[in-house]
């Protein structure tokens, strides 16, 4: 990790083919309020070059050298990536989700490669030391062995199932259920079942939200072409993703305005005022956008499309609920 001093001394060397001999850099660092000696100047520069990870090269053609950042490592008008943002690039690539799209995680991957260099190839302790998030869901192998039995064995059976009904959850107790078939889908166990002799509609639900199984001495019922046809629908459609114009309010400061964190495809940006900025994105309507958005409602404001923010304000208000 670099000082503040030679933070600024980076900030000032011109990218290449432009060079800064040392007497020029010291005076803009004067200017800058550091009391640097030419000397002090002399052995920062040839200690940031010889750690080889800033992109400062050297011309040793003649005397006094002049000193330049590698336009490669530099592109543009982009400042050179402070220790901060280094560790939040590295700690984003370790949070990200697997569920994220792949030139999404190829992004942030390049980017955590160039963060890197900026610690000499070593993360910071507290980083490495970080849990890495994941999800893990524990399934109960004898629930499952009882379904696989009920469904080969054509038997119903009694089970608890946990619904939420009226914003309020609860395990409800079913005299007869039908299962028929188990699926997996984005990693998540479900199962497919028929509820009861009066219903004539099909179901699927996560088997870690089913307990209690009791194998019943009656013959399940069978699901009508016609039935399955409309559980394939229903499941479609959840899983249907529609593309939007999404336009969010977030603080110039912000990683998403940085560019850390992509949301879509950035079509505009437009500054309101000296603290904010509005941002459009093309992208599309998923259930992980939903999640990500959440995450980040402390500080970030969707403001288009309007189902899409009333979605965030209905979890907000579920979460504080909470914490009443």
């Amino acid at each position: 990790m670099i000082s503040n001093r030679h933070f600024s001394i980076l900030e000032l060397v011109p990218i290449a083919p432009s060079s800064i001999s040392t007497q020029k850099l010291q005076q803009r660092m004067i200017e800058r309020s550091f009391d640097i000696s030419a000397r002090m100047l002399q052995r920062d520069l040839q200690s940031l070059y010889e750690q080889g990870c800033f992109g400062l090269e050297k011309d040793t053609r003649s005397k006094p050298y002049g000193w330049s950042i590698n336009a490669q490592w530099r592109g543009g008008n982009a400042k050179v990536m402070s220790s901060e943002v280094a560790e939040h690039y590295l700690l984003l690539e370790q949070l990200l989700p697997q569920s994220v799209p792949s030139d999404v995680k190829h992004s942030v991957h390049i980017k955590a490669e160039q963060a890197l260099k900026r610690f000499n190839g070593h993360v910071p302790n507290w980083l490495a030391t970080l849990p890495k998030s994941s999800l893990k869901v524990n399934i109960d192998t004898q629930l499952v062995e009882q379904i696989e039995h009920a469904i080969n064995h054509k038997r119903a059976v009694s089970a608890e199932l946990y619904r939420v009904l009226y914003d309020e959850a609860h395990w409800l107790k079913f005299a007869e259920l039908s299962f028929y078939n188990l699926v997996e889908q984005g990693g998540v166990l479900m199962a497919q079942f028929m509820v009861g002799e009066l219903h004539d509609k099909c179901y699927q639900m996560p088997v870690y939200r089913i307990r209690n199984i009791h194998i019943l001495q009656k013959t399940r019922r069978e699901p009508s072409d016609e039935q399955l046809k409309s559980l394939r629908s229903a499941i479609n459609k959840g899983m249907k993703q529609e593309d939007i114009e999404l336009v969010v309010k977030v603080p110039n400061h912000s990683a998403v305005n940085q560019g850390f964190i992509e949301l879509g495809d950035l079509t505009d940006k437009q500054h309101i005022d000296d603290k904010n900025v509005l941002l459009t994105y093309q992208t599309t309507d998923t259930e992980q956008l939903t999640d990500e958005l959440f995450k980040c409602a402390h500080w970030l404001e969707v403001i288009k499309p309007e189902k899409l923010k009333k979605r965030i304000i209905s979890k907000l208000k579920a979460a504080t609920t909470n914490y009443i």
